[in-house]
C-alpha cells in the first residue's frame, strides 16, 4: 500500500470555489488522475452551504443577503452549515482503499473517517466521543448541527464537527466543519423556520477546550490524527493546471449560478 497522500493547504475562498474544488477533488480521483488527498482550508466571506438534496426554500435568503453571507449548494448531502470561523477538511480516497478493509458502505467509511478525526481533535486536549449508530435519521430542523449523527463527533452529546460525504465511480469525498466558534443567533435566524434546539445541541472548539487555537493549529492536529490512525504520510501538494481547469468549470457552470443553489 502506498503511504503517501497529498495535502493541500488552501487560502480562504468564497463559496462557489470551495465547492467547485471539493467536486473537482472527487471527480479527478475518480479518474485516478491524483492520489488520495486531504485537503484543509477555509471560507470568505461567510457562507451558509445547503446539501445537495435540501429544499433551497429551507433558507431565509433575504436575510443572507442582508448579513452579506453567500449561499451555496454542496455536492454532498445532509442539511445546512454555516460557514465563518472554522475550519473545513475535505477527504477524497478510493471505496477500495486498504484502509476500509472492505468496509465500504458510506457509514463504515464515515466511522473511520471520523476515528482519525477524533484522534487529531484530542492532540487540542478535545474530548470528543463518537456517536453510535443509529437506526433511523429523526427528521429535525433544516440546520445540519441540530442533531448528531451516526458516528459524528460530539462532546458531552453536543455535535462539534458536521461532516457530509459524495461518491462518484469508486472514489469518495467526504468534507466537514470544524467550527472555532459560532453565532448562534446569528445561524438560526438565516432559516425560515429556525431551529429552536440549535444552542443546545451544537458546540464548538474554542468552548470545548477553553482555547483559541489558530488554523494551522487545528490543521496540524489533524494531520497528525490521520497519520497515526491510518499510518499513512502527508506530502504538500499543489493544484494541477488540469485540475484548476476543471474547478474554473464548475465554479461557472454550476456553483456560482443562483440556478444550481435553487434547484430544489
Amino acid at each position: 500500500m502506498n503511504n503517501a497522500w497529498r495535502l493541500l493547504i488552501d487560502p480562504p475562498a468564497d463559496g462557489a470555489t470551495n465547492m467547485a474544488r471539493d467536486e473537482a477533488l472527487l471527480i479527478s480521483h475518480a479518474t485516478g488522475a491524483i492520489p488520495p488527498t486531504l485537503r484543509l482550508y477555509r471560507w470568505q466571506p461567510a457562507c451558509l452551504s445547503i446539501g445537495r438534496f435540501q429544499r433551497s426554500n429551507d433558507i431565509a435568503q433575504d436575510v443572507c443577503a442582508a448579513q452579506q453571507i453567500d449561499v451555496v449548494r454542496r455536492p454532498s448531502g445532509g442539511r445546512a452549515l454555516l460557514h465563518a470561523d472554522e475550519l473545513t477538511y475535505t477527504i477524497v480516497v478510493n471505496v477500495n482503499h486498504p484502509l476500509f478493509n472492505e468496509h465500504q458502505s458510506i457509514l463504515e467509511t464515515y466511522r473511520h473517517i471520523s476515528l482519525a478525526l477524533q484522534r487529531g481533535l484530542k492532540n487540542l486536549e478535545a474530548a470528543v466521543d463518537l456517536t453510535p449508530a443509529k437506526r433511523k435519521r429523526s427528521h429535525g430542523s433544516a440546520a445540519c448541527f441540530d442533531a448528531p449523527a451516526s458516528y459524528e463527533l460530539t462532546v458531552d452529546g453536543r455535535k462539534l464537527v458536521g461532516s457530509a460525504q459524495a461518491r462518484r465511480n469508486g472514489a469518495l469525498m467526504q468534507h466537514g466543519a470544524i467550527p472555532f466558534t459560532m453565532q448562534i443567533d446569528r445561524l438560526t435566524m438565516l432559516f425560515v423556520q429556525p431551529p429552536s434546539q440549535l444552542g443546545t445541541q451544537m458546540t464548538t472548539l474554542c468552548e470545548v477546550t477553553n482555547h483559541r487555537h489558530s488554523f494551522d493549529q487545528v490543521a496540524a492536529a489533524l494531520m497528525t490524527g490521520f497519520e497515526a490512525n491510518w499510518g499513512i504520510c502527508f506530502e504538500p501538494g499543489t493544484w494541477t493546471a488540469v485540475e484548476q481547469a476543471l474547478v474554473n468549470e464548475l465554479r461557472q457552470s454550476r456553483y456560482a449560478h443562483t440556478s444550481w443553489t435553487s434547484a430544489r
